[in-house]
């Protein structure tokens, strides 16, 4: 595991693995010619290495910043570093995506380079998250960003033992405006949009401008009402299986979640018309992606991109229909909150079809866009015409 050796009358301790067959060895120096004193630092420093607490074979770890955090804390130092806590965090998160677990990774290693990559945990404080998320050349939605990777990342240390607070909770982030309202499209809009697909679709048709089955784009207009009807997020939506749609029960179950939980959604009027014709459409399919690619063969199924999906509705909905240049695909899920509200779901009812991890995140949608809030306002006869 680890040895001493003696050079020039000071001692260097000496740390040996095997990695990929192959072994690999770091040397520290220990700063001292006493052997007693080099034995009991061999010690520590194994037992730190056999718990994790230390990583000497990370390019980024040096035993020197080590002993002098250690020095500044006037106190045997026997707090983790944060890079050997990183590795840890990501693979304890089974719950959640690759991009998310990509996210994280790059937040925190941002916030390691500030401080160092060494830097045992017990020395980061309110200062640090500080300096790190409220940098003035970040957005405030950044801002926020960041705090909540970073605090997420901290309230697991304190669930692992390793710290006993968190210092992002002395920190104060700007709040954002939340501008689901500008991303919204309701049931008319929605109508609008499949309306000009089809002029657009008819007339570059007639023209020779569209050709064959890939550009024709047949899933289009199924997809999006089923985005907006259900509030699937874009990946449910691409992985989503035909052995999961229940059109005769008039449910579909969403498996491969974000958050690792499957529900279920119901299949409202308008999407069970549209589901039904599609699915004629494809030959009445048992299995197999519910949106398969037109470049899907008969022994190869491939699945649309998520690009192709986001760029083909931005275009239909803003170019096309002439709606809102901050409306996007991800908008009709917003969208789908705000219709399940106002047809009378409940909050903890929208809760558990759109998925969300929390309450918090469903009472965002619990307010009345411009319409509505005019519309209650003039049922009060308090508003007259002058």
């Amino acid at each position: 595991m680890a040895s001493l050796k003696k050079r020039n009358k000071y001692y260097s301790i000496v740390f040996a693995t095997r990695i990929d067959g192959k072994q690999i060895k770091k040397t520290y120096a220990l700063g001292t010619k006493y052997k007693k004193i080099a034995e009991q630092k061999k010690l520590k420093y194994e037992k730190l290495y056999q718990k994790g607490e230390i990583n000497p074979f990370d390019d980024d770890w040096n035993l020197q910043d080590y002993e002098k955090y250690e020095q500044l804390e006037g106190t045997s130092f026997t707090s983790p570093v944060l890079n050997s806590l990183l590795k840890k965090f990501l693979n304890e998160k089974t719950n959640v995506t690759e991009k998310t677990k990509t996210a994280y990774r790059q937040v925190i290693t941002q916030f390691m380079e500030q401080v160092g990559y060494s830097m045992p945990v017990r020395r980061i404080d309110a200062g640090d998250i500080r300096k790190f998320c409220l940098r003035p050349d970040l957005a405030n939605a950044s801002k926020n960003n960041y705090y909540i990777h970073l605090k997420s990342f901290f309230n697991w240390m304190i669930e692992e033992e390793f710290l006993d607070e968190n210092p992002c909770d002395k920190v104060a982030v700007p709040k954002t405006r939340d501008n689901f309202v500008d991303k919204i499209i309701d049931e008319k809009d929605l109508k609008l949009i499949i309306q000009k697909f089809h002029a657009y679709q008819k007339k570059h048709r007639e023209t020779g401008a569209i050709q064959g089955y890939e550009q024709m784009q047949f899933w289009f207009v199924p997809l999006i009402t089923l985005a907006f009807y259900t509030g699937l997020r874009r990946k449910e939506i691409i992985q989503l299986r035909w052995q999961h749609v229940f059109l005769e029960e008039r449910f579909i179950r969403v498996t491969d979640t974000k958050n690792g939980s499957e529900r279920v959604v119901p299949i409202f009027d308008p999407l069970h018309e549209e589901l039904t014709r599609w699915r004629d459409f494809l030959g009445l399919p048992d299995k197999g992606l519910v949106f398969p690619s037109p470049k899907s063969t008969a022994n190869q199924e491939i699945a649309l991109t998520g690009g192709t999906i986001t760029k083909r509705f931005k275009f239909y909905a803003t170019e096309e229909a002439g709606l809102k240049k901050s409306i996007n695909f991800h908008g009709l899920r917003h969208s789908c909150a705000t219709f399940l509200l106002r047809i009378g779901f409940n909050v903890i009812e929208a809760k558990n079809m759109l998925g969300h991890k929390s309450l918090e995140v469903t009472n965002k949608y619990v307010h009345l866009v411009p319409e509505d809030i005019l519309r209650t306002a003039g049922r009060t006869g308090m508003i007259t015409k002058g």
